[in-house]
């Protein structure tokens, strides 16, 4: 690995990160604007925020698997697929009309991304010394923040001036530019393995996760029949996990969600993913219920995305102190807190603008936790599909996080001018507790890993180990005959041969 070949992998790695949170930030200013359009004023809420859930459900649907064949097949190729089918789904969403064609656009951009977002870390991380991949990771979350600064700073202009569609415009030019950078990027390790990878788990997994967004998403639209999509859901990802126990090359890498660590990391993560698009959904719906220009709201939520991108970069070398769950615990409580300071004030105050930089400061503290936690979980081999895995756990948490908060600003459990707004703040609070209180258990109460605590043996302990063999062997030459004993030593205890060094042959010390 030479210097040049270091500094590409952390731009590319980077830009991806950026590129999709900007197009995420991007698709929730673009749920504003049409709200208050004559087209959207329309359209309840929840049909309009199928503009992000169009993009999240084959997010959420293809990651695993898109970590999983970068792991298998290269991960450099599958980064390359990733971003030409992003940036032909970002053309047509600027140019086709049709409400169902845009959100058909939306879900090609999507598949695009699941198949970028896990092959970008993980080369990232394979390709770098250990010692840099935790700096790695928080300049990887650090850019998703950097992407949601940069869209709300300039996304509030070209909503204004030129339109919704013009949104997903810097996405189109940021994915062609990262491709021509791709060819730059080494290939990438591989596992190795032969063999025709499992395309019926894979197919089963996605449609399985697909059918767990679309039943979150519209749980209240659909009633009861939300209860059969389910029950679909249940029966394709159990299909995608007999064949994963049968295949040579499974879809769904079992072995990583039998390590404990990554089990947990993943949970944070769902409830992460919850929480940030819950709030990233809120912020511009509530400036936007005041009668705020685009503009301004732009303006508001700025502070925001700067606290984003400074604390993850920090955290970082934070983390190597507190560890992963330190930075979780204390995420969710910043993100919490910010949520009730919220809740006290009538309307945008400087005590809201100081709620909108702690909220910052606990996400970007939330994004490298967690992304640590699943990632390095994981064994060098597995880190690409332990990055899809935890990345569709975020995703598949920021559907139950955006749907939350839509019915509630739509059937509000709360009273007063901002019922609904309010509702959805308090839904986040209790996240964030469920967040924390996940961390803080992790933290007090649950053992360390047996594979990753190493066994220290006391050298007395070991010196008696090797004197009661030493001298079972002596009784055992004893009862050779004379010809064939070995011969002894003055001590008349054998010593180990040179020519055959054992595991013990390195200790020194008396035998008697």
């Amino acid at each position: 690995m030479n210097r040049r070949h270091a500094v590409m992998l952390r731009l590319v790695g980077a830009g991806v990160m950026l590129t999709v949170m900007a197009d995420t930030t991007a698709t929730t200013l673009a749920v504003g604007v049409l709200r208050y359009t004559p087209a959207g004023a329309a359209m309840p809420l929840g049909d309009l925020v199928w503009l992000t859930s169009a993009a999240f459900i084959p997010i959420a649907a293809l990651l695993a698997t898109a970590g999983r064949w970068a792991d298998l097949f290269g991960r450099r190729r599958v980064l390359a697929v990733g971003l030409v089918v992003f940036v032909l789904g970002g053309i047509a969403t600027v140019a086709v009309e049709p409400w169902s064609y845009v959100l058909a656009a939306r879900a090609v951009q999507g598949a695009g991304a699941a198949a970028m977002i896990p092959a970008s870390l993980g080369l990232l991380l394979g390709e770098l010394p250990e010692s840099q991949r935790r700096g790695a990771i928080a300049l990887w979350s650090s850019a998703s923040g950097l992407g949601c600064l940069l869209m709300q700073a300039g996304g509030g202009w070209l909503a204004a001036t030129v339109g919704w569609r013009a949104l997903f415009v810097p996405d189109v030019v940021i994915g062609v530019a990262l491709l021509i950078a791709c060819f730059a990027l080494p290939k990438g390790r591989r596992s190795g393995a032969r063999g025709m990878p499992d395309i019926l788990g894979a197919w089963l997994l996605a449609a399985g996760i697909a059918v767990v967004v679309l039943a979150i998403s519209k749980a209240m639209a659909w009633g009861m029949d939300v209860v059969w999509l389910a029950l679909a859901a249940l029966a394709l990802i159990g299909g995608a996990l007999a064949q994963a126990r049968h295949h040579r090359l499974p879809a769904i890498d079992l072995a990583l969600w039998r390590r404990p660590r990554f089990v947990w990391g993943w949970l944070a993560t769902w409830g992460f993913g919850a929480l940030s698009y819950g709030l990233l959904t809120v912020q511009p719906l509530y400036l936007l219920h005041l009668g705020y220009p685009m503009l301004e709201v732009a303006m508001w939520l700025t502070p925001t995305s700067v606290a984003v991108v400074v604390t993850a970069f920090l955290a970082g070398k934070v983390v190597q102190r507190i560890g992963a769950y330190g930075l979780i615990y204390t995420g969710s409580l910043l993100c919490g807190g910010a949520c009730v300071l919220v809740l006290t004030q009538a309307g945008p105050t400087v005590w809201g603008l100081v709620a909108s930089v702690v909220v910052g400061i606990g996400v970007g503290a939330l994004a490298p936790g967690t992304s640590v936690a699943t990632t390095l979980a994981a064994r060098p081999h597995q880190y690409a599909s332990a990055v899809g895995a935890a990345t569709m756990a975020r995703m598949v948490g920021g559907a139950v996080g955006i749907a939350v908060v839509s019915v509630v600003i739509d059937h509000p459990f709360m009273t007063g001018p901002f019922a609904g707004l309010a509702g959805a703040l308090a839904t986040c609070v209790a996240i964030s507790v469920l967040i924390g209180a996940l961390a803080l258990t992790k933290i007090t109460r649950l053992r360390p890993d047996p594979g990753d605590v190493m066994i220290k043996v006391p050298r007395r302990l070991l010196i008696e180990l090797r004197t009661t063999l030493a001298t079972v062997a002596a009784e055992a030459d004893a009862l050779l005959p004379v010809e064939t004993r070995t011969p002894l030593a003055d001590n008349h205890v054998p010593r180990p041969r040179a020519a055959e060094p054992g595991p013990l042959a390195g200790i020194r010390g008396h035998t008697n």
